[in-house]
Order: C-alpha cells, then structure tokens, then sequence
C-alpha cells in the first residue's frame, strides 16, 4: 500500500502507464477521519511518464526501513471480484457509498485546462469510512491519471492510503509475482532499476504571502519525477513530472520557479553548489520531454481549430457590425463638416445662391439617408447580440443560457426556460460570464535577496522540517477604517469653467500614421536573460514598444470618465460608490486589445497633458521618480477630481509575464464629501514562450468610501479553458461585491471587465440590471495598429487645443516614440539610445554638481493612505507625490519656468 498525504486546497495527481490496450487498472484506497474526491483522466500522447507508485514505494520503504513483503502492483484478482467493465467505463465494488454528485470541482476546470481527458468525472467518496475499490479497462495504451482531489478543503490535509494494480493480458511476459511500473517491471521486493538520481534539503516558498520559507526534503527520481516531503522518512505531501513543466532558473538567487500547469513550486537552494546540481538535473529531465511536448501542441492545435469554427464566426459578425457602426460614425462626422462648410458659405451671401439652394436640399436628402444607415447598422448589432448566449446566471454549480427580457426598468429579468432575447432600453447591454474557482500549489511571487520574507540582515526566514503547519490558511486581512484627511480648499468655491474656452471639441484622427512594426519574437531573448528582474528599469529594444508612453496610459485610465460623471448625480453613498466601482473596473477594459508590447518609459521629469472638452477633464501627469519609477497624475472636472501616484513594475516568470502597479487611486465628487481610494492587482501576459498569447488580471481590489466606512470587493477571476497551449475559452469574469461600514453585504455586480457589468438587483442573481457596457475598439483593423482603441490612438496627437501651448518636456514632442508611430524603427531605436544617454549624462552632472533632480508639478507630501517606504526604500514615512496647482497657471500664461531643460 503506497501512503501520501493531499494538502488542503491541492490534489495529488497519481499517474499509470497503461503500455497495451484493454488494460484493466484496479484501484484502491481509504483516508483518515476525513473524505476525498476521486476522478480519472487520461493524458494525450502516447510516451510514458514514470508512475507515481515506484516514487511512493520508494519513499515508504525508506521511511520504513524495509521494504514492504507484497507486490507494489498485485492484481490480486483472486482476492476481490473487480470486473473489468468494458473500455472506457469504471466498475466499484463499493458503488452506493464511494461516491456522490458534486459541484464542478476546481481540479477538473484545472485539469481540462491543461488538455487532459475526464473519463471518470471528480466526485465525493466515503473513503474515511469505508475502503473504496474499483477498476476501468482502457481502449488504449497511454498515461493515465487517477485524480484525489482536495481543492474543497480550505484547511484539512489528507492521508491517503492506496492501492494502483494492472491487470495484464495473458501475453504480457511478466510473473505473478510482478506488475507494470511506468513501463518498467518492478519485482515482489520492489525492486526497480529506477532509483532515486538526487535527493536534499531546498527551500520551498509558503503558499500564502509573508508566510516564509519552509525547509523541505527533496528526491528526484531517475525517470523524472519531483516529490518532497518534511524529511527523509517523512510523508510524501506532492509530486511534479519535471518533463512536462516549465523551469525558470534563477542563479543570483539560488531560486528555481517549477510550474506544471496545475501547480507551482518556488524553490531557493541553501548554497550555489546545490543550486547548480539541482538546476542542471533538473534540466536534462525537461529536455527529455521536449518532443512529447510539440507533438501535444500539434494535437490541441488541431482540435481547437475544429471546435471553434462557430466562435470564429461569431466573432467576425461582431468585428464586420463594429466596422459597419464605425463606418457610419465617420460618415456622420464628415456630413457635420459639410453642414458646417454650408453654413458660412451662406453667410457670405446677401441673396442665397440657386447653387447653394440645390446643396441644402441634397444635404437634408444625404442626412436622412445617413440616418436610415445608421439605425440600420444598431438594428443589426441588437440581432447579432441577441443570437449569442448570456451566461450571467449559474444554476448548480453550472452555467445555463437564461432567458433576459427588459422590463421598464431597465432591469432584466431571467427566466427559466434558456432561451435569450434582450431588449435595449438604454445604451447598455448585459454580457455573457461564469465564474470558476482556481487552485495553486504555491504563488507567483517575486524571489529576490530583497523578498519581504528576509530581515533586515538578508537571511531568510526558514521554517525547519519539524514543523508541518505550512499549509495552514491565512488568516483574513483586516481591513482598517482610515479617517480621510480635512480637504484643504475648505468650502467649494466657484470656478471658472475652463472647459468653456473649447466650446468646439478639437477635429481628432482616426487611425495612427502607419500600423504596427517591430518584432516581438525578438522579446523572448531578452525576457529569458532577466527572468524575475524588474523589466522596468531594463533597456530595451524600441521594437518591443507600442507607441505610447506610460505617462499615457496613466491618462488611458480616463476613457469611461462618464462613469464619475455619473456617480456625482446620485444621491445616495452606496450608489456613488457602484458607479466609482465601475470606473475602476473599466480602467483595464481597453487592455483586451493590446499585443503584448510595452509602453515607452517617460524620461525623469518628462510631462504629459490632456484637455478633453468632449469628457469634461484635462489631465496633467509627470515622472517623479526614476528608481523605482513613479508616476504621478492628477485630472479634474467640474464633477470630480482624480489623481493617483504609483509604482510601475513588471516581472518575466518563464512562462507568463507579471505587471503590477503598486500605489492608490483617489477619486473626490464635487457637491459630496467622499474620498474614494483604491489599489489594482497585478496584471500577466499569459504563454509567453508558447501557444496563444493572451492578457488577464487575477486578484482582488477594495475600493473604499473613507467618508462613509462602506466599501466594495472586486474579485478578478483568472480565465478556464481553452487547452494547455491557448487562451481560456470563459476568461475577464469580475465580481464585486458591496458592504455597508457594518461589513454588511448589501449589493453585487458581476460581468466582464473587457464587455458589460450589471447588479444582480436585491442580490437575486436571475434579476439582473445593466450598468455598463463597453465601447468598441472604435478603429478598424485594430488588431494592426497595437490594439489600440480610438480612445488611445488620440493619446499622442498634437489638436488644435494643444499647438503652441505644451512645455517642452511633454510627451508629444519625444522624438523616438514619434518617429516609432510613423514606423521607422531603426531611427526611432537609435533616438531612443541618444536620449537615454542625455539622461545619464544629465544625472551625472547633476550628482557632481549636488543638484537634486525634482518633480516640477507634484510635490511629495504625507499621505496616510500609502504603505510606509512607498516614495523611498530609505524612508519609513507614508508619503506620495500630489499636484501642487501650478501647470495650468503655467500654460493659460504662457510663463513656464526659465530653468525647464530640453529633455530631447
């Protein structure tokens, strides 16, 4: 009997190879005082990974002493009636208490996920009262695994006791006193020539964050297998097929990052010599299943080509009407020019021409013309939405297509019979989601000597083997309730109201000079060299950019201002704070588009405005710090003011890339005495190295009204689905969730952050009311030109608002990023050189002569709503940069300071 033991929130993958068809594969197993689930799945490809009974054998004879006097593998058919059933179907011999229906499991999503097949669905056994037996023949040879799962339990470890045997076809050249082991015979004795290659003390990264390390025993057997435990004679508490996983290496810090697809072990070496023997054992195993890999990838590349034939379809329908829509905009726009043209044409003459009269005639004929066009073009989108499926309800643990039906309300009401039909009454729709939970065996986590893990001498903080509470669950954060600081301008004064100086919105293009250039391939190159370095403070090449610059995207965050707009004319807090909620939500919503490049870095005081008489708002950011690099922003509106400072990083993993923003967001409405802040999670490019490339964002967000104490929670929920090698089919799910300053639970929005949001009204999820729904990328052929939305694409255009009136140090006039949008990237890349060299030489000359490079427009000041250290890895003040109230007196003068320097 092989012993393990399945960690709370885990699941022990058990892996057979079956080397000839019409196996039967008999099983058995009990657990101590507490259930388990139990599933089968198969593997694709036909190569064989080594069995998880030789590595558990092993380890139980050696923490035994001895090894154990029966076979590892008996079929003992003579002792238990197991009747092979036929192929692909399961028979147990304790079939009324083995096993009830359950939700979906977390580990069958995970599974599917990874490309494996389920042949005996993950369900509930009775196994901590009764042994659990049974068999399943397979139609074909193969890896096959036998799934416990215990992702249900939130702090119960299992001890699993079991039994894996193969019953072999007459033909197969083996004893009765010896089995198939992974493809190798292994004898009564259990014996096998596959023992154990390297075996030691690693350090293995706690699940939770600011748990530390905990020292673990290693073994890695001959055929490729990684299990550990809290010592020698201990255990086994998992194990990882090193063939089929992705390794980083981090020699600096002695770290290895090993990542099957369902789990992920964060390991540190305890000296460099260990590190490299470890690293380079580890390596020769991955390589071995190199090829095993290509020829999966092949196989799911095909498969996903034939399953989504429809989806393709349906998405081009929703591209051409997007395309039709914006067609007709632009049409609109140019008629309004004509109209315009007409006009002062007309006012030129005493006696209105006979030639001026045909055209007004023709132009009221073109404008009802455009008109019809137009309501054509929604009509069309109404049938292409209604034809697609709304999964925004969930019934037992599934989601179903529900039947939504607008009322006068505006809500929407489902109904029980699947069918959809959506009626707009505004200019928001409901959107499709589902929700999933997700499970992972240890964290994506920074490892660096700087881990938040290590005091202040650098040593790790580790947890010997002796202790086994490393599975423990971490403990709820409390949340504080922060007073808001006194607002500083007193009483609300009247202001002139500078949108009023553009009363005609500015004539904004279309598309970028030229489409996307570059090569992006060539990132790799440069990823696997900084593997866990912050990519930030790295040069790269110009050709791994998107045209735009980080000081945008600051301003990118603004594109749904409405929604504050909004949240200004409601009456009641907790109304306010959905509608600041959302805002923060749609921050990430253009992002859907992008193709994995990265925004230009701003040089240090380098300055970005933004004057949006169509939005209400102008916006003014700048770089205040170079090390670590910070932003800082602030936009205002005669309904709100918005700012935020933050800390911009991001990290390459091997196989995914991390950015993260790190810092708080301030929203303040006018008319109101809220203070609204939020942080953002992070955010990962996903397959980076290999399959369909795709960005998400995983993790929470509180959004806090510190006037009134209430709060929201917004959950991010990683993508399921879609195969080992592609996106997720169901992906960009977010749900929030609202509490009063009491932490009752009074409201819910769920949706996609990348479509539409809508509360489920009284907290009934089949009542649903649409709040939000996103704008179409707005640019034909987006996907060429970056991904960018129209929104962003009028980022860096230089209107009539903005000629003769920027500093020169804003953003508009840096000559690479310029030269980059045109598409010349060999000129653009050697300017990106030359001024990165001006502002290393500019810093040197500035530290030899004790002048202090400063931010100009925001000064730093204590903020109590920062992390300590935040502005300064010196300091342990709370402090972020805020505007100071100077630029725009700056520009409506025309006065900038006289010792503002050529940045360029």
């Amino acid at each position: 009997m092989e012993v393990v033991q399945v960690q709370p929130r885990d699941s022990y993958l058990h892996y057979v190879y079956v080397p000839t068809k019409n196996t039967t594969i008999n099983w058995s197993f009990t657990t101590k005082r507490n259930n388990i689930q139990f599933g089968v799945y198969k593997r694709h490809g036909q190569e064989p990974l080594p069995s998880s009974s030789d590595i558990l054998f092993r380890a139980q004879a050696h923490r035994q002493g001895s090894l154990p006097s029966g076979e590892l593998l008996n079929p003992q058919g003579s002792s238990k009636d197991l009747l092979a059933s036929s192929a692909g179907s399961i028979n147990s011999a304790h079939s009324s208490s083995a096993s009830r229906p359950r939700a979906k499991s977390v580990a069958s999503t995970k599974l599917r996920e990874q490309g494996l097949v389920e042949i005996v669905p993950i369900q509930q056994t009775n196994s901590s009262q009764t042994k659990v037996e049974g068999s399943l023949m397979v139609s074909e040879a193969g890896n096959y695994v036998l799934v416990f799962d215990n992702t249900f339990s939130r702090n119960t470890p299992k001890l699993l006791t079991l039994s894996v045997t193969l019953s072999e076809t007459p033909n197969t050249g083996l004893d009765r006193g010896s089995s198939m082991v992974g493809g190798e015979a292994v004898t009564a004795n259990g014996s096998s020539a596959n023992q154990y290659e390297l075996t030691g003390w690693l350090l293995k990264k706690r699940r939770k964050k600011m748990q530390g390390w905990a020292k673990r025993w290693f073994r890695l057997s001959g055929s490729g297998v990684l299990s550990y435990s809290t010592s020698p004679t201990g255990v086994p508490r998992g194990l990882i097929q090193i063939r089929i996983s992705t390794i980083t290496n981090q020699p600096k810090s002695r770290a290895l990052h090993i990542d099957s697809g369902t789990m992920i072990y964060h390991l540190k070496a305890l000296t460099p010599e260990d590190h490299e023997t470890w690293t380079k054992h580890l390596k020769k195993h991955r390589a071995s299943g190199l090829e095993t890999e290509v020829e999966s990838f092949e196989e799911w590349r095909h498969n996903r080509q034939s399953r989504h034939a429809s989806a393709i379809a349906k998405e081009k329908a929703r591209v051409d009407v997007s395309r039709g829509l914006q067609g007709s905009q632009n049409v609109k726009e140019k008629f309004q020019c004509l109209d315009k043209w007409l006009q002062e044409e007309k006012e030129q003459y005493d006696i209105e021409p006979g030639w001026i009269t045909n055209l007004v005639q023709l132009k009221d004929d073109l404008e009802e013309a455009i008109n019809r066009q137009d309501q054509q073009w929604h009509v069309i989108q109404e049938t292409v939405v209604q034809a697609d499926s709304f999964n925004l309800g969930r019934a037992s643990g599934t989601s179903t297509p529900l039947s939504t039906i607008a009322d006068g309300n505006g809500t929407v009401d489902s109904s029980s019979n699947g069918l959809a039909g959506l009626r707009r009454t505004t200019t928001m729709m409901s959107h499709d989601s589902s929700f999933s939970e997700e499970f992972y065996d240890a964290e994506d986590v920074e490892l660096s000597p700087s881990e938040e893990d290590n005091d202040a001498d650098g040593h790790i903080h580790v947890e010997e083997a002796a202790d086994t509470t490393d599975d423990e669950e971490e403990e709820e954060e409390d949340y504080e309730h922060e007073q808001e600081q006194e607002n500083k301008q007193g009483t609300h004064q009247e202001e002139k109201d500078w949108t009023q100086q553009w009363l005609d919105s500015p004539q904004r293009r279309h598309r970028l000079p030229s489409p996307a250039v570059g090569d992006v391939g060539s990132a790799l190159s440069v990823f696997r060299k900084n593997v866990g370095k912050d990519l930030s403070t790295i040069a790269m090449p110009v050709s791994m950019n998107e045209p735009l610059n980080m000081l945008q995207k600051a301003c990118e965050e603004l594109e749904y201002s409405d929604l504050l707009d909004k949240a200004c004319t409601l009456s009641t807090p907790m109304e306010r704070l959905m509608y600041i909620t959302i805002f923060a939500i749609t921050s990430y919503t253009s992002s859907q588009y992008r193709t994995g490049r990265k925004p230009f870095n701003p040089m240090m005081t380098e300055t970005y405005e933004n004057i949006r008489p169509d939005k209400g708002f102008r916006f003014i950011s700048e770089k205040v710090s170079h090390n670590p690099l910070i932003i800082a922003a602030h936009a205002e509106s005669k309904n709100y003011k918005y700012w935020q400072c933050t800390k911009i990083k991001s990290k390459f993993w091997g196989k995914s890339m991390e950015f993260m923003t790190e810092g708080v967001f301030h929203v303040n409405l006018t008319g109101h005495d809220d203070h609204y802040t939020y942080s953002k999670p992070s955010s990962w490019m996903r397959n980076m190295i290999a399959g369909e490339k795709y960005l998400e964002h995983a993790g929470e967000m509180k959004v806090m009204n510190h006037t009134t104490g209430d709060y929201a929670i917004v959950t991010f929920k990683e993508g399921t689905g879609g195969g080992l090698f592609g996106a997720p089919t169901n992906r960009n799910d977010v749900i929030a969730t609202f509490y009063t300053s009491g932490g009752k639970k009074v409201r819910r929005v769920v949706g996609k952050w990348s479509d539409k949001l809508a509360e489920e009204v009284d907290m009934n999820k089949r009542q649903l009311s649409v709040l939000w729904t996103a704008n179409s990328p707005g640019v034909e052929d987006h996907a060429n030109y970056y991904g960018f939305t129209r929104f962003c694409m009028e980022l860096n255009e230089i209107t009539d608002v903005e000629k003769a009136k920027l500093p020169i140090t804003d953003t508009r006039y840096r000559p690479d990023q310029h030269l980059y949008e045109q598409g010349n990237v060999d000129e653009a890349d050697a300017e990106k050189q030359r001024i990165e060299q001006k502002q290393r030489d500019r810093r040197k000359d500035f530290e030899l002569k004790g002048i202090p490079w400063n931010p100009r427009w925001f000064t730093l000041q204590e903020d109590s709503y920062n992390e300590p250290g935040f502005a300064s890895a010196d300091s342990t003040l709370s402090q972020s940069w805020v505007y100071n109230d100077q630029y725009w007196n700056a520009r409506e003068s025309g006065q900038w300071p006289s010792d503002m320097f050529d940045l360029w």
